[in-house]
């Protein structure tokens, strides 16, 4: 995909020959972005596991100003990101939703899930739910009951599966995470019950939940 001097690459650890490079690159951008972390985790981020979805924003260069990481989990209809991450210098004017966009795109799956500190992400994320129903979005600003079905694409990621009854991961992070501030004044509420380590479960329903 190509969005005027701007490329969308999508690939799996095995795309990339300089693992070393990229690594540099994305630590290079998190820290300009104040995600704090160290050229080994932003390694096992990228690289970890050799099922990962990795996708990247590319300027004409083919230098890298942002990332994504995700899991395909169709037996759930499930796509989990790890996490987004853009260089400052273009945050703000749609690339995080445009990873969003082309990760729907690829797996076409029911539910796109996260787990973040970060209530921008909540946001971004948010606006590919079903119909724009905020509704469709777990937790939500509308304190709706969780469904079953939700319950159960929680607990099909490791990283998500021991969330408490309010979908937060207590202690998910060894260190404080950023939070970027958003203008829905109900999404910071979502956030209030979060201490500096903990993370928030974001479950969006991207097509029409059995329920309906």
């Amino acid at each position: 995909m190509t969005t005027n001097s701007w490329n969308i690459f999508i690939g799996t650890p095995d795309d990339f020959e300089d693992k070393a490079q990229v690594t540099e690159q994305c630590l290079e951008i998190a820290n300009k972005a104040n995600f704090p972390t160290d050229y080994k985790d932003m390694y096992e981020h990228l690289f970890g596991n050799e099922n990962a979805e990795l996708y990247m924003v590319l300027n004409e260069s083919g230098k890298i100003y942002g990332f994504a990481t995700c899991d395909n989990i169709p037996e759930s209809s499930n796509t989990y990101i790890h996490g987004i991450i853009i260089h400052p210098e273009i945050q703000g004017i749609g690339f995080g939703l445009m990873l969003i966009d082309e990760i729907l795109k690829k797996n076409g799956n029911h539910f796109l899930t996260a787990r973040t500190h970060n209530p921008r992400v909540y946001a971004m994320m948010s606006s590919v739910a079903y119909n724009g129903d905020a509704n469709m979005v777990f937790p939500n600003i509308n304190s709706c009951n969780i469904p079953e079905e939700i319950w159960s694409v929680v607990a099909s990621h490791p990283d998500m599966e021991n969330a408490d009854e309010d979908m937060i991961v207590r202690n998910a992070y060894p260190d404080e995470k950023v939070s970027q501030k958003v203008r829905d004044e109900n999404i910071y509420n979502i956030f209030k019950k979060l201490s500096a380590n903990d993370a928030q479960v974001v479950v969006v329903c991207t097509k029409k939940p059995s329920w309906l």
